[in-house]
């Protein structure tokens, strides 16, 4: 009776063999070799190889654990924004003798359009000391002006603009002792328009 029941238990487990086996996505556990259904225990446990170990444990069986899922990394923090830098600039324009054309002030007007904000444009014109007085302060007159026209037609607003006059009683350089052209070359720093741009950056 026993030889029986040994024998029996031979061919039994010879037929689990034929029909279940491990297979890589199941390591560690008895499955169906067609289905790769992974076996069940009586009470509801995976049956597991002898050499099974924690590693192998497979969602649904005792032992599994959930892969942790990582944080989101951080959203980038957003850049800070652009300082703004008050700014004063001032430039020159000169003239020649008895001219009120200003030439060409194009860089003048790119710096102005090129300012985040224009608080003001102040112009103040010059003359030298040769001629009347009366003259001279038209004429300084006419050259801020001038300057003022070329401005606004390099794209500068005119709201921006303030403009004044000095006519001969500011001036740059007195060159005494000098006579004829040598006097009206070096008077020439006088023929002037100042401009003091302010503004942010």
């Amino acid at each position: 009776m026993k030889k029986f029941a040994i024998a029996s238990g031979l061919v039994l487990a010879m037929g689990l063999a034929t029909g279940a086996q491990a297979h890589p996505e199941n390591a560690g556990y008895w499955d169906e070799s067609k289905t790769s259904t992974v076996w069940k225990t009586g009470t509801g446990g995976c049956w597991r190889h002898g050499f099974w170990e924690e590693s192998d444990a497979i969602e649904g069986c005792e032992g599994y654990k959930a892969p942790i899922a990582e944080a989101p990394a951080p959203a980038p923090a957003p850049a800070p924004a652009p300082k703004l830098m008050s700014t004063v600039e001032k430039h020159i324009v000169y003239f020649d003798f008895d001219s009120s054309n200003p030439g060409d002030v194009s860089d003048i007007s790119s710096y102005v359009n090129s300012l985040k904000e224009v608080t003001s444009v102040k112009l103040v014109g010059h003359a030298d000391r040769i001629g009347a007085s009366a003259y001279n302060d038209a004429l300084s007159q006419k050259r801020v002006n001038a300057v003022s026209e070329a401005l606004q037609a390099g794209g500068v607003s005119a709201s921006a603009i303030s403009t004044g006059y000095m006519g001969e009683n500011a001036p740059a350089k007195s060159c005494e002792g000098l006579r004829g052209t040598n006097v009206v070359d070096c008077l020439r720093a006088n023929r002037r328009v100042e401009v003091e741009i302010s503004g942010t950056k």
